[in-house]
């Protein structure tokens, strides 16, 4: 029943969040408010999300003596109040305990005060909190007091990613995650330690604990359900004759070309070419017996933020995409956008370019309240490569309500790296979506990735772009259509199997590795050093913007040039290199992402790359992946050093260049083993290609005084 009013006792953000909600599956309107992020606490009234999706249910809460029990498809919660403690078992595939919670104290007064199918909630006097436990095997504990909880793990970790005070740690098996509302809570995180985690919680703060996977695996629909899948720059309105011919590669058309779809895909969804040629596209699509599903997008819709004005309509004079909303805060305006797509143009489902990608809470609100909008056969997909934050850290139980995950775009270099592929790609075991690699970029199907996709349980999605490519053609026909038969689910669990038995041993390695990082490198000299008394022999790389940029000044390389512009040196160079160093001074130059800085870069292209922004923090980009945080003076030196070893690497800064400390960790899977190509020094954008930013910003100086390279 639709439920026009908000208890009082909620924050008045509530109310925006609540707008974004189908009515139906939570009792709130859908009126849209003032932009306001989901958060952590919201979710714990029993008022949203009370029913279950996707089969995702309580199965029971009960008291058994001492011990609160409370059993979903995917978990097993027993809540121990003499102690404190709260163990988790997981269900599906391997039942197994992976985690234990510790609050440290006796729960006084703890009891179960709902139980349905759709969540268990738990309150305890002393101390007093509030506990409840979703369906899709969600926990979440919220301290209305302050209180120190410790997290110890019952399964060796194969892989974790981390973001914040937030964490996934998974083996061939399964896994658990930790999320906080805290996110920069010091949390003493250690995936390789007994206790993995520490978080000293706040009055008020919220922790979750999330037992995966939270659903089964949905291997008949893995095989029978593949992708077509459609950009373009011209147009998402196709004759007939071409829309008929997909049916042959897949049963499902994604009509991806956002611009090309919508008029102002960025604040609202009209179709481009109006009501008549959408019909005639949805109707010829559904004669031929596919479905199809369209562009949306939470982190690109601006529409009543203060994003708005960077809406991007048109592919004249394009020069990048607009920025994005990471934490949320759209979503009480993108929901009715997306309810109209479906109620007024009627397709089988949605895709989302990017989600939020900073805001736990909001990420999951997202996926529960599309899921209710869409329908429990509706389709939904969402490409999420950045997933949360830089540290491939995601959210299984957002992931669960929906059915295809696309992974990976940009990140080629990364593909050579089987954890990369197994556990962020794929997800079984984890997430159980269908994981699918998002290579629309220069790698394409290879006959071999083709294999090792499969061997991970991951999936391709059909480009049109491809049908016209005969080598690409060819090994998606023999190495991977070919092999889409149900003989495939036990191929990958005889896999996965395998791998388990070496999981432990992995772990041990990459505990070694960590505590090896972990102390400072014991580098002798180093192979490539560049102090800059004079130029160094290279090839100068200038935005016609920037003349004379570059030079030698007081034993630096000095560099005058726009804010967003490249000026830089490209300095051959072909070794086996395990890290290296730059210092820097900023200056007056208004860079961010084309901030001062250093490249390493393999022959693909990929790299590893540090450097100071303008707006006083410092950044990396490794393997695509941007890190950015901390902060400097300007008008001081700051000595930066990347290094690595075969799986795990770290990136550094320093006041002196003597003393160094831990900004970020990062893992490679490998593939920054083999032999560099170059170094690049200076205004090096964020890819290392030589491309200006759309608008040049204003001049500015800066300085490089050393880069050195020293040898793995």
């Amino acid at each position: 029943m639709r439920q026009s009013a908000i208890l009082s006792s909620i924050a008045c953000a509530t109310a925006a969040f609540s707008s974004a909600l189908s009515a139906e599956s939570t009792g709130l309107s859908l009126t849209p408010q003032a932009p306001a992020a989901p958060t952590f606490q919201q979710l714990m009234d029993p008022k949203l999300f009370p029913n279950p999706q996707r089969g995702m249910v309580v199965e029971s809460a009960k008291a058994d003596g001492g011990t609160l029990r409370i059993r979903t498809t995917g978990a097993d919660v027993a809540i121990a109040t003499s102690t404190g403690q709260i163990e988790f078992h997981q269900r599906i595939g391997h039942p197994r305990p992976v985690a234990v919670l510790s609050l440290g104290k006796p729960l006084q007064g703890a009891k179960i005060t709902r139980a349905t199918k759709g969540l268990a909630r738990v309150t305890a006097d002393q101390p007093k909190l509030t506990i409840r436990v979703n369906g899709d095997s969600l926990f979440m504990l919220h301290v209305h007091e302050p209180m120190t909880v410790r997290v110890e793990r019952k399964i060796a970790p194969a892989w974790d990613g981390s973001f914040g005070g937030n964490h996934l740690i998974a083996d061939e098996w399964g896994a658990f995650g930790l999320y906080c509302s805290e996110l920069e809570i010091e949390d003493r995180y250690d995936a390789y330690g007994e206790t993995v985690a520490t978080y000293p919680l706040p009055k008020d703060a919220v922790l979750w604990v999330g037992v995966c996977p939270p659903k089964p695996y949905d291997w008949e629909r893995s095989i029978k359900d593949n992708v077509v899948w459609h950009w373009s720059r011209e147009t998402s309105y196709p004759p007939d004759n071409v829309l008929r011919s997909w049916k042959q590669y897949g049963n499902i058309v994604l009509l991806q070309s956002e611009v090309m779809l919508w008029k102002d895909w960025n604040v609202d969804f009209v179709p481009r070419l109006g009501m008549a040629e959408w019909q005639r596209v949805r109707n010829t699509i559904h004669d031929c017996g596919m479905r199809f599903i369209v562009y949306t997008s939470p982190y690109y819709f601006l529409k009543g933020t203060a994003l708005a004005p960077h809406a991007l309509n048109s592919f004249e004079n394009f020069k990048g995409w607009p920025p994005g909303t990471p934490t949320g805060e759209n979503m009480g305006l993108f929901m009715p956008a997306i309810r109209k797509v479906m109620h007024e143009y009627k397709p089988d489902g949605l895709y989302f370019d990017g989600q939020y990608t900073t805001n736990p809470a909001a990420l999951y609100a997202l996926a529960r309240a599309t899921r209710a909008l869409i329908g429990e056969d509706g389709i939904h997909e969402w490409h999420s490569t950045g997933a949360l934050g830089s540290g491939q850290c995601y959210l299984p139980q957002a992931d669960a309500y929906v059915d295809f995950i696309l992974r990976g775009e940009g990140r080629d270099r990364q593909y050579g790296s089987a954890d990369y592929l197994r556990f962020f790609v794929s997800g079984y075991n984890i997430n159980n979506c269908i994981g699918v690699l998002c290579n629309n970029g220069p790698t394409g199907v290879t006959p071999e990735l083709a294999r090792e996709v499969l061997k991970v349980n991951a999936r391709f999605h059909t480009i049109v772009s491809w049908l016209d490519k005969p080598e690409i053609m060819r090994a998606l026909d023999q190495e991977y259509r070919a092999k889409l038969t149900p003989a495939l689910r036990d191929e990958v669990d005889r896999l996965v199997d395998a791998r388990q038995e070496l999981v432990s041993k992995k772990a041990a390695a990459m505990k070694a590795e960590q505590e090896t990082i972990a102390r400072p490198p014991r580098w002798g000299k180093p192979i490539c050093d560049h102090a800059f008394d004079a130029m160094p022999e290279a090839k100068q790389a200038v935005s016609p913007k920037n003349p004379d940029a570059l030079s030698i000044a007081g034993g630096s390389l000095h560099v005058r040039a726009h804010a967003n512009t490249f000026a830089f040196l490209r300095i051959p160079l072909k070794l086996a290199a395990g890290g290296f160093v730059v210092k820097i001074r900023q200056g007056s130059d208004g860079g961010q992402s084309w901030g001062p800085g250093a490249m390493l870069r393999w022959p693909d292209g990929q790299g590893v790359r540090v450097g100071t922004r303008s707006d006083g923090t410092l950044q990396a980009d490794v393997l695509g992946t941007q890190f950015h945080g901390g902060s400097y003076d300007a008008k001081q030196w700051v000595w930066l050093r990347a290094r690595w070893l075969a799986h795990r690497g770290v990136v550094e800064r320093s006041d002196d260049g003597k003393t160094f400390r831990p900004l970020w960790t990062f893992e490679n899977g490998g593939t920054l083993n083999g032999e560099t190509a170059e170094l690049l020094v200076g205004k090096v954008p964020y890819s290392g290609e030589p491309q200006d930013y759309q608008i040049p910003g204003d001049l500015g100086e800066c300085d490089v005084d050393l880069v050195a390279v020293y040898p793995r």
